[in-house]
């Protein structure tokens, strides 16, 4: 299959690149960028009459299990931190989930994510009555919508040992399943909820298996000041100290999500070892929790996600931005760019394909955006324009590797409307089974 966009403004967000002209993809891949490229028989040829051209985006840091609790009934709990939001509400709404309920919540996810021109997701999930199979069930999801995906177990003592060892259990299943079936669409990493959530055999667990399958570990990290304090309560030590005695900063292509709450000295020590491990930065969610605001202008390379909120990484571009120079903390206009830049890196390393460049070779993985710049639009002021002017609003077509998922604002895919309807059936089933499980 080919397809020749013609006439389009070419944008790559990092580096920032722009220019006019026609790009070629061919099974999937980029074949040839050009000034003027002359169109084959075998083209579909798209005329985008000057509008963007750009790489699908990705979301470094997701939670597609939360996806159905859009709309839920408000509990009737009252929560004074995060760490009592986790145990109250969604280590309850885990509970509940079928593998049904995990299928409906990626194919919903991914719907969204496709919309926003999101292409890619690494997720961190969690369905703690249903966890043999689940990590396949969410990622035939995904796939049946289009986007890649990069996805874990969160593995967590809090359920119990049992099902910590079989979240590991899934972990491994699913790494072996993606090692086997090597075809760019679907990844793995090892899975750890947070240290206050783990006891050592359950961490040393993780950590060994990431070692045995050669792959990162995806853990929260000082997201509330309860991770620290919990920590060092039952392990006399600090997270930073914890995670030394087991090694798990030699592990490479690890990520941390958050670090809201690392000292200067911590935020230090994990730019010295950010070869290996890498800050997710959640500006929504954080806000959301009222946790703090994450340092990002002190982090080396960050990757940017949402959390629990939606895959819109433009809305989440501008968050990190607007809310750095709220906090007094400024960020660079371009950092937000380099922080998805760092996303498509990452998964780029766990799917083995090119992912968030516009390069010959790199995967066709494309949106088509109806944005005709009203100003001058060059590599200089693409940071502007992205943060203040671009949107989902103008995301069109949007292609992953070589097919449509998108086109004029329709989803090719997959029956979306189908989807929509039974999502709607399961999400009430959640929402009666959730009100029947107490409290801690």
């Amino acid at each position: 299959m080919t397809t020749l966009f013609r006439n389009a403004t070419l944008v790559q967000l990092d580096p920032p690149i722009v220019r006019t002209g026609d790009l070629r993809q061919v099974d999937g891949a980029i074949q040839e960028i050009g000034e003027t490229i002359e169109p084959i028989d075998t083209d579909e040829v798209v005329d985008c009459g000057g509008a963007v051209v750009m790489p699908g985006l990705v979301n470094g840091h997701t939670h597609l299990c939360s996806t159905l609790a859009v709309g839920m009934p408000a509990p009737e709990i009252t929560t004074e931190n995060n760490f009592e939001t986790v145990r109250d509400f969604w280590w309850r709404f885990d509970q509940v989930h079928s593998l049904e309920s995990v299928s409906l919540s990626g194919q919903i996810g991914a719907l969204a994510a496709v919309r926003c021109g999101t292409t890619t997701l690494i997720d961190h999930h969690s369905s703690s009555n249903a966890i043999a199979g689940s990590l396949t069930s969410l990622s035939d999801a995904i796939s049946l919508v289009g986007p890649r995906s990069v996805l874990c177990y969160e593995t967590t003592t809090h359920h119990g040992t049992e099902k910590a060892c079989r979240a590991i259990e899934e972990n491994e299943r699913y790494a072996l399943d993606c090692q086997q079936r090597y075809d760019s669409r679907f990844g793995a990493m090892i899975g750890a909820h947070a240290s206050f959530s783990l006891d050592d055999s359950s961490l040393n667990g993780c950590l060994e298996l990431a070692r045995q399958m050669g792959l990162g570990i995806h853990i929260h990290v000082a997201e509330d000041p309860t991770d620290g304090a919990v920590t060092r309560e039952r392990c006399d030590c600090g997270l930073i100290e914890r995670f030394q005695r087991v090694g798990l900063f030699d592990i490479p292509g690890s990520i941390l999500a958050d670090g809201t709450h690392f000292s200067q000295e911590d935020i230090e020590f994990v730019n010295s070892v950010s070869d290996n491990v890498r800050i997710a930065h959640n500006p929504s969610s954080n806000m959301n929790n009222a946790v703090g605001y994450t340092p990002a202008v002190h982090y080396n390379h960050p990757l940017l996600g949402t959390d629990r909120i939606g895959s819109d990484m433009w809305r989440e571009a501008r968050t990190a931005y607007l809310k750095s120079r709220d906090a007094g903390m400024p960020l660079a206009i371009g950092q937000p760019l380099k922080m998805l830049g760092e996303s498509a890196r990452v998964a780029s390393e766990y799917l083995g394909v090119k992912l968030g460049v516009l390069e010959v070779g790199a995967a066709a993985d494309l949106i088509v955006a109806d944005y005709i710049p009203m100003t001058p639009l060059n590599s200089e002021n693409l940071a502007s324009h992205f943060m203040f002017a671009m949107g989902p609003e103008f995301v069109h077509s949007v292609m992953i590797g070589g097919g449509w998922c998108m086109r004029n604002r329709n989803i090719v895919s997959c029956n979306e409307a189908k989807i929509r309807l039974k999502s709607r059936e399961v999400a009430k089933s959640l929402f009666d089974r959730i009100a029947s499980i107490p409290c801690e």
